[in-house]
């Protein structure tokens, strides 16, 4: 047998031993390898493999992560408040997509299929995600909201061509 054939993937390894906090890892570490042994076994390398990468990533989570710091280096409360945009970026997109939608099932003059979704849920989240990068790159106040308002008049724009075709482009639908 070659003894590289007993090691996990080392891919897998790297990113447990980058998010694990370095006060658990080398207990979890063993318990890993034990268990990749143990699938080894049992049901020979491939599949070892990808039972190794699901539990991996099945230990994803806060209770092992601890203290971010050691992944980040950067300040925990602007990590958070920039999490925090992120959820309302999304649940703001949700719920303008969800007025459509609500709409469609009391009247019958709202009639959007699921590519009409598709299209505005990628403007909306994809204008959040702009929004987001300029809010963290451009540090005037003054610029960031010119860019602010530059950005939501060519939303304003865009989503006014693809509802009415204002601006007579094949975009429309006409």
């Amino acid at each position: 047998m070659n003894p590289k054939e007993h090691k996990p993937l080392r891919i897998a390894l790297a990113f447990f031993n980058w998010y694990c906090h370095p006060d658990f890892r080398e207990e979890i570490e063993g318990d890993l390898m034990e268990r990749f042994n143990n699938y080894y076994l049992k049901y020979g390398y491939t599949k070892a493999n990808r039972l190794f990468i699901k539990d991996v990533l099945f230990l994803f989570r806060p209770a092992i992560i601890g203290n971010i710091y050691h992944l980040t280096h950067t300040d925990t409360m602007e990590l958070t408040h920039q999490n925090k945009r992120l959820v309302t970026i999304l649940a703001v997109a949700l719920s303008i997509l969800s007025i459509p939608l609500i709409a469609m099932g009391f009247t019958n003059e709202v009639h959007w299929s699921v590519f009409d979704f598709l299209v505005v849920g990628i403007l909306l989240i994809g204008t959040g995600l702009v929004l987001e990068f300029i809010l963290r790159k451009i540090k005037t106040l003054r610029y960031r909201i010119i860019l602010g308002i530059a950005l939501f008049a060519v939303l304003l724009m865009v989503w006014a061509e693809l509802a009415v075709g204002i601006f007579g482009t094949p975009f429309a639908g006409s």
